[in-house]
């Protein structure tokens, strides 16, 4: 069955490249030209990665994405944000509302498609995966279903956000530095840049905060990386 990709972007020349080349690898596409009708098309159409532009005519990318994130059907949609090179704020901003990946316009195929089978190749691992939970420090994470609890209250987390915790909660103990999390889960490493990991470290740790959870459970190793703490701070 053919993957479905819903693009969002206001260019009717870049919907078109876009269109011709995902569906020359075998992809169905979704086209829409503002936040709102991808909005109205998500209520109709199921899409299994959302590309989306965040200067749009209307509610800009940001926006959309804060409203699928925050939708209970569409919360865990993986969605890569399409940005220029100049907008670094803008880019590290939808990192932090939910973004999972982002490419810099003028967008290059070959970067495009590797996202694309990256993406798609986590979400087919997990269809796979058997039922099993980690519990620690007072999160129980549920491998078959990909939901995470904190003291018993489910946390909401984004598609990458729950790969990583997930990593570094059955690997505690292990550093893990930018470079190897980048290559365990955005693979392409060289399309990505070590601070799309601390971005997502953040993250987390602001949620643990929200719930009540130490921060420092994800340790900082210095000029290194990361690990999951062996022991309650």
């Amino acid at each position: 069955m053919k993957k479905i990709i819903m693009l969002v972007d206001d260019d009717p020349s870049i919907r078109t490249l876009l269109k011709a080349a995902l569906e020359k690898n075998g992809y169905d596409t979704l086209l829409f030209a503002s936040g709102e009708e991808a909005l109205e098309g998500l209520e109709t159409r199921q899409a299994d990665v959302v590309i989306l532009d965040i200067i749009l005519p209307g509610i800009d990318g940001l926006e959309v994405l804060k409203r699928i994130r925050s939708h209970p059907d569409h919360s865990n949609i993986p969605i890569i944000m399409l940005t220029t090179k100049d907008s670094e704020f803008e880019t590290v901003l939808g990192l932090e509302m939910g973004a999972d990946d982002y490419l810099s316009k003028p967008v290059r195929y070959y970067e495009l498609i590797a996202r694309l089978k990256k993406v798609l190749q986590r979400t087919d691992l997990l269809s796979q995966t058997v039922g099993k939970s980690v519990l620690i420090h007072g999160i129980e994470i549920d491998l078959n279903s990909r939901t995470v609890y904190i003291n018993n209250t489910m946390v909401p987390l984004t598609y990458m956000e729950y790969e990583l915790l997930s990593l570094l909660a059955r690997n505690p103990g292990k550093v893990f530095t930018r470079e190897h999390l980048l290559d365990l889960l955005w693979h392409e490493e060289q399309f990505t840049e070590t601070r799309t990991v601390d971005v997502h470290i953040r993250r987390l740790r602001r949620s643990f905060e929200e719930y009540g959870l130490n921060p420092g459970i994800i340790e900082t190793i210095r000029s290194v990386g990361y690990r999951f703490s062996c022991i309650s701070p």
